[in-house]
């Protein structure tokens, strides 16, 4: 049991068909290949930023898939395959905002178990968040004015702020960061496993082609290029604490 992200497009999101679909979702059936020979041998589960973990530390599901950025304090917990994607939080805001930092939010929305969360408590304490599970959660706090802007992965952003004509995108990308698979602490061999996937799957150019696949905006996936594994391309994680104001 895999559990990824379901209300995530490009990356993890269900289709007008009622199917899982995006680039995790393309990355979960590639590793369900290499292990099994077929693309849909292994179960998916939503999850969503806040029990994500806890939903692997407790065995409901074997790997994360799901936009999980790295940090030092989660590894204490969870083994991190090798990084696949990176993304920074910015800010999704109604186009007649004035606000163009994330410290002048007075009400802000954010994913509830988000680095983003753990960067308002540092660097802008006085700011009230308001969490949500749900990314519909999040917009609706928004478009309703409760809170000033959403702040969230700027790969969802773009997705949303080109469905939703009325907002724009700002902000300085805070707690910037790589995406890993999420694996149980110290399980070597399941680690292992997972980067050879990975690797191949660099190899073979996969993460372009799926932001090409998947990402509408070009301009867009070009700008993406440059936090994916490509063949002459390697990321790499922090060796310090990026939650930094």
């Amino acid at each position: 049991m895999v559990g990824v992200k379901c209300d995530y497009p490009p990356f993890g999101f269900i289709d007008a068909g009622g199917k899982n679909a995006g680039i995790e979702i393309d990355v979960v059936k590639q590793l369900s290949m290499f292990a099994f020979g077929k693309d849909d041998a292994v179960q998916m589960e939503c999850v969503v930023a806040a029990n994500r973990i806890p939903f692997l530390t407790t065995n409901r599901i074997d790997l994360i898939v799901a936009t999980l950025t790295y940090t030092a304090d989660r590894a204490k917990t969870i083994n991190f395959s090798d990084p696949y994607f990176a993304a920074a939080g910015r800010m999704l805001l109604p186009k007649n905002s004035t606000i163009t930092d994330e410290k002048q939010l007075k009400n802000v929305a954010v994913p509830k178990g988000s680095v983003y969360v753990t960067w308002f408590q540092k660097c802008s304490p006085n700011t009230n968040m308001l969490q949500f599970e749900q990314t519909s959660e999040g917009l609706a706090l928004l478009t309703q004015g409760r809170a000033e802007a959403f702040v969230h992965d700027d790969t969802l952003l773009i997705d949303l702020a080109a469905k939703n004509q009325s907002l724009k995108i700002l902000g300085n990308g805070v707690a910037p960061g790589p995406w890993g698979i999420g694996i149980r602490l110290n399980d070597k061999a399941t680690t292992d496993w997972v980067n050879a996937g990975l690797k191949q799957m660099q190899q073979d150019d996969m993460f372009l082609k799926e932001l090409q696949k998947w990402v509408a905006d070009k301009d867009a996936a070009q700008k993406f290029n440059t936090v994916i594994p490509r063949p002459n391309q390697n990321l790499t994680y922090p060796t310090t604490d990026q939650i930094t104001c």
